[in-house]
């Protein structure tokens, strides 16, 4: 078993540790089929991609996909959710580079306004270690996630679930109304197995990415191979895997 597209990896323009070009040797070396560039979003202080670099990031792309002919590269960018309202951080202004958007929750953004600070960066903090907000928590971080995939073109959901509590089972029945795709990430653990088995409830699709931020975890999947198989999941149902 054995990951074709790695369809969640960071360079340089972020908080990876390789470029583009490096990403795309390694990925040839190791045999993937495809790989997709998906660095940070804008409200990330220290790890986002600048404005300016995606018109860098595609140019470079567009060259490596005309150098090569046995891979497919892809540009997409990992939004950070950055509100209740299922806000995410980027315009069309960046849009127009990429070939499709993911969107996942991280630590470090900056809020989509004042009020989010309060009413959702600040309790997703709190409920850390005040349990007795957590059930709260969770009711709105799962609004949150289906009003972003009904207010955004998105394609994947990064390790959804992780900082960000949610309820998977209505957000996978979203993700498989809107066509979402979530993923399994080895480096995060979510989805786990029991959260899969809920999801498969629904006609939802999954990939397994690594979240390379080098080129040695490229194409790693870690003891995935583990939680898909205590969670049942047919391989069809996984979309970038081949046995």
């Amino acid at each position: 078993m054995k990951i074709t597209h790695d369809m969640h990896t960071h360079t340089t323009y972020s908080h990876g540790k390789n470029t583009i070009a490096e990403m795309v040797e390694q990925a040839r070396k190791i045999g993937l089929a495809a790989i997709t560039i998906s660095d940070h979003g804008r409200s990330h202080p220290m790890f986002g991609v600048r404005k300016k670099n995606f018109a860098k990031m595609r140019a470079e792309i567009d060259a490596l996909n005309q150098k090569y002919d046995d891979i497919d590269i892809y540009l997409s960018v990992e939004s950070n959710i950055t509100g209740a309202e299922g806000n995410i951080d980027i315009k069309e202004e960046e849009k127009q580079y990429c070939d499709w958007i993911s969107a996942g929750y991280h630590y470090g953004y900056i809020p989509a306004s004042i009020k989010d600070i309060f009413v959702f960066a600040i309790p997703n903090y709190a409920a850390r270690v005040l349990p007795f907000l957590r059930k709260t928590v969770v009711e709105m971080n799962t609004r949150t996630y289906i009003k972003m995939m009904e207010h955004n073109d998105i394609k994947l959901i990064t390790h959804p679930g992780d900082k960000m509590p949610i309820n998977i089972e209505p957000v996978a029945k979203a993700a498989a109304e809107h066509g979402v795709i979530l993923e399994i990430n080895p480096r995060h653990h979510h989805l786990n197995a029991d959260e899969i088995k809920v999801a498969m409830k629904y006609p939802v699709s999954f990939a397994i990415n690594s979240d390379a931020h080098n080129i040695h975890a490229l194409g790693d999947m870690r003891n995935t191979p583990e939680t898909i198989k205590a969670a049942g999941i047919p391989i069809s149902r996984i979309i970038n895997i081949a046995e």
